[in-house]
């Protein structure tokens, strides 16, 4: 347990009890007691050995493990704070979510499955390389395909400098120019799948991650927040307990 005091809105803020910002409000607004005594001002300190109340409810120093899966729409950065004008993930999600932390990042044209929670164990869990998580994404190219030289690339390639590992691929339909592949990469460099296609001179006009390891996209819509199965929560649990062993 932590005894350095820090300010209260962060503290809570870090258990999950809002933002910042609004628990700035509840002090402004008379209904957060510390040792029992109301909090009249923002720039009050403490930590977990304190009593704390919000409206009389009392606040326990226990945090609570939270999943959540986010469909990250097109045109959105993956990014605790702005860089420009465009929007971050951040800004399409409740802001009681705002201290979460995200796994699986995509680049601001792709779209699709990104993990949040209140836990970095569980992101450096699934973005470490040696734990091996699959990624599976849905992938349109156009221009001329040819599957042979996707295979050659498959068993991991060099481009720029950089090495890839091998991935696998089945092709979902070929309409002319047009060809839909599945993709499934265990490490997920930065970049890796459009370079991958523009170095076979083909052009990616979508990138979708449909899966990350035991979390899938299913039916969920660009924006959706949603909380994971049960099911895909006992994957996830059981690869760790079986990894033990």
């Amino acid at each position: 347990m932590n005894h350095t005091k820090i300010r209260i809105a962060k503290l809570l803020a870090s258990y999950n009890y809002g933002s910042r910002r609004e628990i700035e409000n509840l002090i402004s607004n008379k209904k957060i007691k510390l040792n029992s005594r109301i909090i009249l001002t923002p720039v009050t300190f403490a930590n977990e050995e304190d009593k704390i109340t919000i409206n009389g409810s009392k606040v326990l120093f226990k945090k609570k493990i939270s999943i959540l899966k986010l469909y990250k729409p097109k045109n959105i950065i993956c990014s605790k704070k702005k860089q420009d004008e465009r929007k971050i993930i951040y800004e399409i999600i409740s802001s009681k979510y705002k201290n979460f932390i995200f796994a699986g990042r995509l680049d601001f044209k792709s779209e699709g499955l990104i993990i949040l929670t209140n836990d970095s164990s569980l992101t450096r869990n699934l973005e470490l390389p040696k734990n091996k998580f699959e990624r599976k994404y849905e992938v349109r190219v156009f221009g001329d395909f040819n599957i042979e030289k996707l295979k050659l690339k498959s068993k991991g390639t060099k481009i720029n400098g950089v090495q890839y590992k091998s991935f696998d691929f089945k092709i979902k339909s070929k309409i002319k120019k047009n060809t839909i592949i599945e993709m499934n990469l265990r490490e997920g460099k930065k970049n890796e799948i459009r370079n991958i296609f523009k170095d076979l001179n083909l052009q990616v006009n979508k990138l979708k991650r449909i899966s990350y390891g035991p979390f899938k996209l299913d039916n969920m819509l660009p924006g959706d927040l949603r909380k994971p199965s049960k099911i895909e929560l006992q994957k996830y649990e059981n690869y760790f307990r079986n990894k033990k062993r």
